[in-house]
């Protein structure tokens, strides 16, 4: 066919196109060859001993002896006297209310959980009393709080336990050291991302906790905790895996991933001659490359 002057460049062209398709059907395979090697060799791999230091230095660093001076001292005692003082650190010696700002109930809140006269005592949930703890337990130790019903709150006494003298064991822990079955915690921050640096400001939010109502623990109730961001859309690893080895080269595993800029790129550059390709097989399979939302993979 007469082409006119165009003969050439269409066949330049022609000639192109069946590269960019060349290169495009071998990408996934040197992908797929790369990600078998990379497993096989992590998995092989046996680190070396340690090679020893030719020479090693027989004479001890020095010693310094650090001498604090008398006002230094005296400084030091006054600072911890004045910590006593505060109403902060009250709490830390002898007994104190638990947890110190358990908030009070209202009179429709008693009269429907704290129960009536048929209701022993020692069954009264922690809503229908005052108790107080000792700060000076041992940590991680069951300890005995007293607890005390709230005014206007009517129960069966047994076996020496009244209104005024309920006895509560508990595990000693503040609030916030409880586990996380004993505290909720508010959902993800906006920007909170899981997938990422783990040590990225992005990957951790300050989340508002809450102990649970009948949690007996000492300090305060309610709690501020940096929380590790970890929240799922229901994307899937293998399903973006298997996307990235066989139609990455389309941008396929971007688009399901919602980086639709990524994707369009790899779409018209046929996966950037297969490099792109190779490189985002790659990446996805040691979970670098995640959900554009931010979220974990199922």
């Amino acid at each position: 066919m007469n082409w006119g002057g165009l003969g050439r460049p269409w066949a330049s062209i022609r000639r192109l196109f069946k590269l960019l398709v060349i290169s495009q059907a071998i990408s996934p395979l040197v992908a797929l060859v790369v990600v078998l090697v990379a497993a096989s060799t992590g998995a092989t791999t046996v680190d070396s001993p340690p090679t020893s230091l030719t020479t090693i230095s027989s004479t001890p660093p020095p010693v310094q002896e650090v001498v604090k001076e008398e006002k230094d001292l005296l400084r030091e005692v006054k600072v911890k006297r004045d910590g006593e003082d505060e109403g902060c650190c009250s709490e830390s010696v002898g007994e104190s209310v638990c947890p110190r700002d358990y908030p009070s109930p209202s009179l429709a809140q008693l009269n429907s959980e704290c129960g009536d006269n048929t209701t022993l005592c020692s069954d009264l949930p922690l809503l229908c009393m005052t108790c107080k703890c000792d700060y000076n337990c041992q940590y991680g130790n069951t300890s005995t709080a007293l607890c005390v019903a709230r005014e206007g709150v009517k129960c069966a006494a047994s076996e020496g336990i009244d209104s005024s003298n309920i006895p509560k064991e508990f595990t000693c822990s503040y609030c916030f050291l409880t586990e996380e079955a004993k505290h909720s915690c508010s959902t993800r921050d906006l920007g909170c991302r899981s997938v990422g640096s783990p040590t990225s400001n992005h990957h951790w939010y300050v989340a508002n906790c809450t102990s649970g109502p009948d949690t007996i623990c000492l300090g305060k109730q309610v709690f501020s905790k940096r929380v590790e961001c970890n929240w799922t859309e229901g994307y899937s690893w293998r399903t973006t895996l298997v996307l990235s080895v066989t139609l990455g080269g389309f941008g396929a595993d971007r688009f399901y991933l919602g980086h639709w800029q990524e994707g369009i790129g790899k779409l018209f550059s046929f996966g950037g001659l297969g490099v792109w390709t190779l490189v985002d097989v790659v990446l996805v399979a040691i979970g670098y490359i995640g959900p554009a939302d931010g979220s974990l993979y199922i």
